[in-house]
């Protein structure tokens, strides 16, 4: 366990002094201001080939370290955009302005809106906002009426050695911020506000990837605040404030009965208020692979309606058929869990019977009910483990 913490913060520190050392040399970088390409930033002029145009120059042309730069009280109206690398050297792109996306539900099958991809050493950060217009794909969905796949806003896909800091996202029509297929990432300072009834927006999103550090940021959303899917690996989840949300998510690994992996997360010092649940590990029916190597310490739960939740037996479908095999869940630790759920049942392991969760420790766990009177308890099957120093409710399945 100690071990574990101190590789993941000295991974943190790394990152942290790699993006301070970015911030310094800013000043002396050649820096391509997207108005020089001809954006206009009203709000209402499509921008999208000014930022393709720059992108194209800063991208191939650069033999230094280059800004690409996006003024402030500007607000660049854009269709999907594809960054793409590799690029002949490292890129900052600084967002002080804001960036909207074209209202409109687009009939292609796109990812995402801005995607950035196959790059190394990219570094995005400012105080600008991406607005992703998603009301109208949101009441969409809604209705059956489009796919339920909506672009994510912003998509790093294929990068290494890269960072996203100080951004606010807003009304995504899907995810906000996903991660796939990259290494040694640093998500801090990010604030997202999106409805509690927007469908499918999950804050920050992350599979297929390593190394990868999310921190001091505020999430609200309709769906998971922070969900970690297959590939998920050596993750580190610090000082993130979520609600309203669907709470902080491993999965849901293994669809369709397909074989999926999530090792080494570290979950800490988050908060969770009102959100429908805490923190939680789902998995498919008739699935392979494991979800191991778990922590989540010091989280404080405000109203939660499911505070602790394992689940081997995800469904969101009205009928599910049963099926034996199961994506194995090891050694997941809750370590000074404390707060107040708004349901009955505050933890629920719910595991499969033939591929057993096991090795679950429960330490200082101390749930309250939110409403005055009522009681807590837990629900437990198939899991095997270890119940240290007070654990409330009482959790039978695991042995004192």
């Amino acid at each position: 366990m100690a071990r574990q913490g101190i590789m993941i913060s000295l991974f943190v520190i790394v990152l942290i002094v790699s993006s301070s050392s970015a911030a310094e040399i800013l000043a002396d970088e050649p820096t391509y201001n997207v108005l020089d390409f001809g954006a206009v930033g009203d709000g209402n002029t499509n921008d999208t080939q000014a930022f393709v145009n720059a992108w194209s120059v800063i991208c191939l042309n650069s033999t230094v370290p280059s800004t690409l730069y996006i003024p402030t009280s500007k607000t660049f109206l854009l269709d999907r955009i594809v960054f793409q690398g590799p690029c002949n050297n490292v890129i900052h792109v600084k967002v002080d302005g804001n960036l909207k996306r074209t209202n409109e539900i687009w009939k292609e099958n796109f990812n995402s809106w801005l995607l950035f991809i196959q790059i190394s050493g990219l570094r995005i950060y400012g105080s600008g906002e991406l607005d992703g217009q998603g009301t109208n794909w949101w009441s969409c969905k809604e209705q059956n009426q489009c796919s339920e796949d909506a672009p994510d806003s912003l998509q790093m896909l294929s990068c290494t050695d890269a960072q996203i800091w100080g951004l606010r996202s807003i009304n995504s029509t899907m995810m906000h911020i996903s991660v796939a297929k990259s290494e040694r990432v640093d998500i801090a300072g990010i604030t997202i506000v999106t409805p509690d009834n927007s469908p499918n927006t999950d804050g920050i999103h992350v599979q297929e990837s390593r190394h990868v550090s999310i921190r001091d940021s505020i999430i609200g959303t309709g769906d998971d605040c922070v969900s970690l899917s297959e590939g998920a690996e050596d993750i580190s989840i610090s000082n993130v404030t979520c609600g309203p949300g669907h709470g902080i998510s491993i999965g849901s690994l293994g669809k369709n009965g397909s074989r999926a992996t999530a090792s080494n997360i570290y979950v800490s010092n988050c908060t969770l208020t009102q959100t429908t649940n805490g923190v939680r590990i789902k998995t498919w029916q008739g699935a392979s692979g494991f979800a191991r190597n778990i922590s989540f310490v010091n989280i404080t739960m405000n109203d939660v309606r499911y505070p602790i939740i394992i689940d081997q037996y995800y469904c969101p479908h009205s009928v599910c058929d049963a099926q034996a095999s199961a994506v194995e869940v090891s050694d997941v630790k809750y370590i000074g869990v404390t707060g107040s759920s708004s349901a009955e049942v505050a933890v629920a392991l719910n595991c499969s019977q033939s591929v057993p969760c096991s090795g679950i420790v429960m330490d200082t766990v101390n749930l309250w009910p939110a409403n005055e009177g009522e009681e807590l308890r837990s629900h437990c099957i198939g899991a095997n483990g270890s119940a240290r120093n007070q654990v409330t409710p009482a959790v039978p399945c695991l042995t004192q």
